[in-house]
């Protein structure tokens, strides 16, 4: 081989080397910058806020509550929403035959655009807690962390036409990863039901607890029933303990039509809601919080 061709090669090589060498070094830039990103998602993840309930025990009459305002879906004259002794009293009565309507209070920001004159309370625990618009949940929550606690009562329930359902429970009204959170988006209904039923003139039925439903109309509704309480135990007091980080992280595994990375949580609704019958609930208290 000449000397002029032996040059040539060990170039050749020289370059060839070098470009593996810069191939090598993009990937393994590529794979630390992966690894970092998964890193801060962990570490995001690990530092999640909760949210936490203001004004818990009903304390002031509903016209004077700065925390909780007015849920009223397809109000009609029968609606009742009042606090009275330190007690939430709820009515409705479901006469349409072809929707949900609700009564009940909420806290934070409503889809519909209105708002409480406090914002949401969001923190790792009650005492650090301060004052946000909304808090970030991630898809998968830490079991045992995050916790529900209600005292609630059925006091009268009854149909009207069929279908017929009636459910007692607290809703969360969110915007799905970093959309806007209004009418005009995809917003996500997340539901957390106490008890749920269906009726007829003669039988109430209880909906099976660990019952649980997704649905995409234009929102997403997606919903789990946490608890059960049977006719006999109609008027009595009934308290219930939830793993709201458990259930939130099961419901968001329902949704599969949508890409659900994280949801911001913009207000809450505590409510009863029917269909075709009418229901009558008191809450005594509702309240979240972290161990």
């Amino acid at each position: 081989m000449s000397r002029t061709a032996l040059i040539a090669t060990l170039v050749s090589v020289v370059i060839v080397l070098s470009l593996i060498g810069v191939i090598a070094l993009e990937q393994f830039e590529i794979m630390k910058l992966q690894q970092r990103n998964e890193e801060l998602l962990r570490a995001y993840e690990g530092l999640g806020s909760f949210f936490f309930i203001l004004d818990s025990d009903f304390t002031m009459q509903i016209v004077q509550n700065v925390f909780w305002g007015v849920e009223a879906w397809n109000r009609n004259p029968d609606s009742v929403c009042e606090i009275v002794n330190e007690v939430l009293h709820l009515f409705y009565n479901g006469t349409r035959t072809y929707t949900y309507g609700n009564s009940g209070v909420f806290q934070g920001k409503h889809s519909d655009g209105r708002f409480t004159n406090q914002s949401l309370l969001v923190g790792n625990h009650p005492e650090d807690a301060f004052s946000g618009d909304y808090v970030i949940l991630p898809r998968k929550l830490q079991i045992g962390k995050f916790w529900l606690k209600t005292k609630f009562k059925i006091d009268n329930m009854g149909f009207n036409s069929y279908p017929s359902t009636v459910n007692i429970g607290m809703t969360l009204m969110c915007a799905i990863n970093n959309k806007p959170f209004n009418l005009e988006t995809q917003t996500l209904w997340l539901d957390v039901y106490f008890a749920g039923y269906y009726l007829n003139r003669t039988n109430i039925w209880i909906v099976p607890k660990d019952s649980h439903y997704a649905d995409y109309p234009d929102d997403v509704h997606a919903g789990y029933y946490v608890g059960e309480v049977r006719q006999k135990d109609f008027g009595k007091w009934i308290e219930l303990s939830v793993d709201l980080g458990e259930y939130i992280s099961k419901t968001l595994n329902l949704i599969t039509q949508v890409d659900t990375r994280t949801i911001r949580v913009y207000g809450f609704i505590a409510f009863v809601e029917c269909l075709g019958a009418y229901a009558e609930v008191e809450f005594d208290y509702i309240e979240t919080y972290t161990i």
